[in-house]
């Protein structure tokens, strides 16, 4: 079916289009904190309107919720200069935000900051200083990018909940840890939003991590590492943001190693060639560098090339050749 984009109606209180980048187009940070996240928007001003180049956003964990609003914002300013680094340096730019003492920051004495007001200070005025106060009703990206959603169970395209919720009261090992008081986990009963049913999930984190019976563990590891082949490491952090049950390391990292698309397309040990040392060549072709690249989609019955770089031009010449052998 085909659909015609140009016909879909934009909403501009609904909806921000990011846009390219224009070079030498002023720039400007535009900030929001809640009590649960940060949000920022990078934008340009093109013919008199800000247009949003680059978003943000990134949750807090518990310690840093409990700052005051001030500390947030600050923070968030700190963070979303450190994430668009690459396109704020050597350039002048405000940031937009909705607290009003910010724009006083550098303005107040030093010594009533805390050590950690004077760090995030300190960054950010290697990049700006100008920071200016707007309406909330004016920043309305940035407020929506600092409300990320939590403490709700999604739900997944291959995961039947009320079978989920079933295998969970007969799983021995969620038996096990219901009538452990020594255990770390915080188990209570948490409603799935999207079915009529409720799952145990682990609490001690702040966000409800469903505790997977024996039954489901490798669909859950098969549809998440699925997404982008990740190694055991990155594996574990993701599959443990989301779901926790006993074991849960060691059995990533054995399902990982028996990946098979991983196994064809990853490089478990790479050789690391020693530097080399060369005499410097005082003419043209007295010392060449020959190398072979292959095998390439054919053509013309050739599917290597020889390759030539003379040291003392740089002069290169590619010769293809229907094999590897003299």
């Amino acid at each position: 079916m085909f659909i015609n984009f140009a016909h879909i109606p934009r909403q501009d209180g609904l909806l921000s289009w990011l846009v390219t980048r224009e070079e030498g187009a002023q720039l400007s940070l535009w900030v929001d904190a809640s009590d649960i996240a940060i949000g920022g928007t990078l934008s340009q001003l093109s013919q008199g309107k800000w247009e949003p180049i680059a978003f943000f956003s990134m949750k807090l964990n518990k310690s840093q919720q409990k700052w005051s609003t001030y500390d947030r914002e600050l923070f968030l300013i700190y963070s979303a200069i450190k994430k668009f680094k690459h396109m704020l340096e050597g350039r002048e730019f405000q940031i937009y935000t909705d607290q009003k003492p910010l724009i006083y920051a550098f303005k107040q004495n030093p010594d009533k900051c805390s050590p950690r007001q004077l760090r995030h200070l300190d960054f950010i005025s290697q990049y700006s200083t100008d920071i200016r106060h707007v309406q909330g009703s004016q920043n309305i990206v940035a407020d929506a990018l600092s409300r990320i959603e939590v403490d709700s169970i999604t739900k997944s395209p291959i995961l039947n909940f009320k079978e989920f919720a079933r295998a969970q009261k007969d799983d021995s090992d969620i038996q096990k840890f219901l009538h452990n008081d020594a255990s770390s986990l915080q188990l209570e009963l948490k409603p799935c939003q999207t079915s009529n049913c409720n799952l145990l999930c682990d609490t001690s984190t702040g966000v409800p991590r469903p505790f997977v019976p024996t039954s489901f563990r490798k669909l859950i590891f098969d549809h998440l590492h699925n997404l982008a082949h990740p190694g055991i490491a990155a594996s574990t952090k993701l599959i443990s943001a989301r779901y926790v049950w006993p074991g849960m390391k060691y059995q990533i990292k054995q399902w990982v190693r028996c990946c098979e698309s991983c196994q064809r397309s990853k490089i478990q040990r790479h050789t690391k060639t020693p530097l080399g040392t060369f005499s410097l060549p005082d003419a043209r072709f007295t010392h060449i560098h020959i190398d072979i690249v292959g095998p390439l989609p054919p053509s013309e019955g050739q599917i290597y090339l020889l390759t030539i770089i003379d040291r003392f031009s740089r002069w290169p010449e590619a010769i293809s050749i229907p094999d590897m052998r003299a």
